[in-house]
C-alpha cells in the first residue's frame, strides 16, 4: 500500500514519486517538527476510520529542493485507509512554485480525473484516480514558500468524502502557513 500511497501523493497533491526525489538523505535539519503537520486526533476527527500513525519522516517525494519537509500516514488497522499529510518548506516562493509546476506536469496520466476544489493558498489542485483498484483522492496547496499535500487511500471519491477531505487539507494548509 506504501508504494501506490507514494504513487497516489505524485499524481494528486503536487508532489513527486521517487523518481523526482532528492538522492541526498534528509538530516535532522532537514526534517520539520511533528507540530507542522496535523496530530492523529484532528485526522481522526474527520476520517474516524483512520486509527494509527503508521509512518513518518522526511517527505521523500518532494520535488525540487526543499529546505526541509515533514509526512506523515494515517491508517486504519488493516492499512486499506490511508491518510498521507506531506509539508515541503523551500528557501522562497519561486522554489516552492517551481516544485509545485514541475508536480502538475507530471499529474497528467490515464484516468486522471480534476477535482474542482476551493482555493486553500496561492494555488491549489486536487483530483482522482483509480489505480490497482484502489481510489486516490488528492490535493495539493502552494501558499509562499511551502508546498501542502494530502492524500486518501482506499476512500471512494464522493462528494462527502471530498468534502471532508478538502476541510481536513484546508486545516493542514492553515496549519503550515508561514
Amino acid at each position: 500500500m506504501k508504494s501506490v500511497s507514494i504513487v497516489a501523493i505524485a499524481i494528486l497533491c503536487a508532489i513527486c514519486a521517487p523518481c523526482g526525489a532528492s538522492s541526498l538523505p534528509p538530516t535532522d535539519s532537514t526534517l520539520l517538527p511533528m507540530s507542522s503537520v496535523l496530530d492523529l486526533g484532528a485526522v481522526r476527527s474527520i476520517f474516524p476510520a483512520v486509527t494509527r500513525m503508521a509512518e513518518t519522516g522526511a517527505d521523500a517525494t518532494a520535488q525540487g529542493s526543499p529546505a526541509a519537509t515533514r509526512s506523515v500516514f494515517y491508517e486504519n488497522d488493516g492499512g486499506s485507509k490511508r491518510v498521507t499529510l506531506t509539508v515541503d518548506r523551500y528557501g522562497d516562493a519561486a522554489g516552492a512554485a517551481s516544485a509545485f509546476e514541475l508536480a502538475l506536469k507530471k499529474s497528467k496520466v490515464p484516468g486522471f480525473k480534476p477535482l474542482k476544489v476551493p482555493n486553500l493558498g496561492a494555488r491549489t489542485f486536487g483530483g482522482t484516480v483509480t489505480m490497482k483498484g484502489v481510489t486516490h483522492v488528492g490535493l495539493g496547496v502552494l501558499d509562499g514558500n511551502f508546498v501542502v499535500g494530502a492524500t486518501l487511500a482506499g476512500f471512494d471519491a464522493s462528494s462527502a468524502n471530498v468534502s471532508r477531505f478538502v476541510s481536513l487539507s484546508r486545516a493542514q494548509a492553515a496549519l503550515s502557513k508561514p
